[in-house]
């Protein structure tokens, strides 16, 4: 008789594997890989919640008591943004002096010293001393008063890695009560805009490729174009370099294309340009762009 198999006589195996539900598992990953996606967010464990004494009303302290009790401005910023979180109370130190504490007019200047960098060159200054550290403009050192080294200024203010705190709170800060004299230096040029700077100040050269007049038209215009929140490198929007790639790449090739060996060095000595751009091979978008200005749109940073 022939043999005939039967669920009963087979069984099931146990192969002691675990089949998971993408769908499932890709929900039960998404707050995590939306947090680490994101190169800020200050965890309440990395703030300095030391304080010279304990305030008035703990649950309704100010950002100003916080930081008049020796608090660090963003450690409080975040401490506040919290809801003043009882899982991470201030904690008394009685090594925190008046003498030891920062004036209201120190922590000022330091804030402004950070903006003024933030609107600039688009990073933070170096919470300590390091090798690579950001130029400071002479604008601070001369005019403004600001000669110390650049994390002090820092360090003044925050506890933990600067870059931590999202930047994107410059955007929203208002030149209203500004000084003239600071004012007049932003309008020498915001981060982002360096690389077009010498689209606006020099002709092509004569023997220019005819097919990068439409980049170098391009070019011109963003850099004559009111400064924009969607070209600054803090707020720039994602779809520029999908549209027209690396901007700084791309310009700094179209430079080497565009203008003679002897505009260019004319444009470093002046200081347009920090250096001769080098040649990025792989960055070849701009000899395809248009000469229409798709990127500069309406979010100006300085008001009209």
């Amino acid at each position: 008789m022939a043999f005939k198999a039967t669920p009963q006589m087979l069984g099931v195996p146990d192969f002691g594997l675990i089949h998971i539900d993408p769908v499932e598992t890709a929900k039960a990953f998404q707050a995590y890989l939306d947090t680490a996606s994101r190169l800020t967010g200050v965890s309440l464990d990395d703030i300095d919640r030391r304080v010279m004494k304990a305030p008035d009303d703990p649950e309704k302290v100010t950002l100003f008591e916080l930081i008049t009790l020796g608090m660090k401005l963003f450690d409080a910023v975040v401490w506040l943004h919290a809801k003043r979180p009882v899982s991470h109370p201030l904690m008394i130190d009685p090594t925190i002096t008046t003498e030891t504490i920062a004036s209201t007019h120190d922590i000022a200047r330091s804030v402004f010293y950070v903006y003024f960098m933030l609107l600039t060159q688009a990073r933070y200054p170096a919470a300590t001393p390091t090798a690579d550290q950001a130029r400071i403009p002479n604008f601070l050192k001369t005019i403004m008063g600001m000669a110390d080294g650049q994390h002090v200024y820092m360090s003044r203010i925050c506890s933990f890695a600067p870059q931590k705190f999202d930047p994107a709170w410059v955007r929203h800060v208002s030149f209203s009560n500004f000084g003239q004299e600071v004012l007049s230096r932003f309008g020498l040029g915001v981060a982002g805009y360096r690389m077009f700077g010498p689209f606006g100040l020099y002709d092509h050269r004569s023997d220019m490729p005819a097919n990068l007049a439409p980049a170098f038209a391009f070019a011109r215009s963003v850099s004559k174009a009111p400064a924009s929140w969607s070209v600054h490198p803090l707020t720039r929007d994602p779809n520029i370099l999908t549209a027209r790639g690396n901007l700084n790449k791309n310009l700094g090739n179209l430079i080497l294309d565009a203008f003679t060996d002897a505009q260019i060095d004319e444009m470093v000595n002046a200081k347009i340009l920090f250096k001769k751009p080098d040649r990025e091979a792989s960055h070849r978008n701009y000899l395809t762009w248009t000469a229409n200005d798709d990127i500069t749109g309406s979010g100006r940073i300085f008001p009209a």
